[in-house]
């Protein structure tokens, strides 16, 4: 198991058998809940467009341009910069327990490969606990850190932090020869920190979809999808 607090990690062999990782945290008091709203709401607000990369997902075949489509993610040290900002680095931590699973057959060429899976538990002081799991496939070099950074992100987000990503599904851009955004898409104003505290939100379903709720419908708002790690 591993335990990592105020950004920086160690391995640990202590162990309580039969206990869950939280039992072994330090109690903390917990916030009254005008406080714990607060804290929330500050969570749930989006990351700073210039935090925000796009990666390409699927690209078209045999046709010019080549288009490809693209899905806004934040790399997990932007996570961890705004959970340090809100509650210092003494008021979170986490804990990540790694597992190794055999003899999953990739659908995409039948090769029977090994999963690594990875859960972590993510404690903010006062406010409570939440875990969440990662995986990837063993064969990929960087298996552990990409499952370590996906249980990560999903953590955060049982708290609100990044969960506005789940609402894109992708955009489709043109890209060069190299298969690189030609142009960078434009966030829709509920994904911009100023757009948030103005009170745009993405539409859910069911909701009419006018003004800024569907501004940004060509950019698959109001669609969920997993965030990336």
């Amino acid at each position: 198991m591993f335990v990592e607090q105020n950004g920086h990690a160690h391995e640990t062999d202590t162990t309580v058998s039969g206990s869950p990782p939280s039992s072994r945290m330090p109690a903390a008091p917990q916030h009254p809940a005008e406080r714990v709203k607060e804290m929330v709401a500050a969570l749930e607000v989006p990351f700073d467009p210039s935090q925000i990369v796009w990666r390409v997902m699927n690209t078209t075949k045999n046709r010019q341009p080549v288009r490809g489509q693209v899905i806004p993610y934040a790399d997990q040290r932007t996570y961890t910069d705004r959970l340090n900002a809100l509650f210092t680095p003494a008021g979170w931590t986490r804990r990540y327990t790694i597992h190794t699973c055999a003899n999953f057959e990739r659908s995409k060429d039948q090769k029977i490969v090994a999963k690594v899976l990875v859960t972590c538990e993510l404690t903010i002081f006062g406010l409570g606990s939440h875990s969440a799991t990662g995986e990837e496939w063993a064969d990929d070099d960087n298996a552990g850190t990409s499952a370590e950074a996906q249980a990560f992100k999903r953590a955060c987000s049982c708290f609100g932090l990044g969960r506005y990503l789940y609402y894109f599904s992708g955009t489709w851009v043109d890209l060069d020869d190299r298969k690189r955004l030609k142009t960078m898409p434009q966030l829709p104003g509920w994904a911009t920190p100023a757009g948030w505290l103005e009170g745009l939100r993405p539409y859910a379903a069911g909701e009419s979809k006018s003004s800024e709720r569907t501004a940004g419908k060509n950019n698959g708002n109001g669609h969920r999808s997993r965030p990336l790690h």
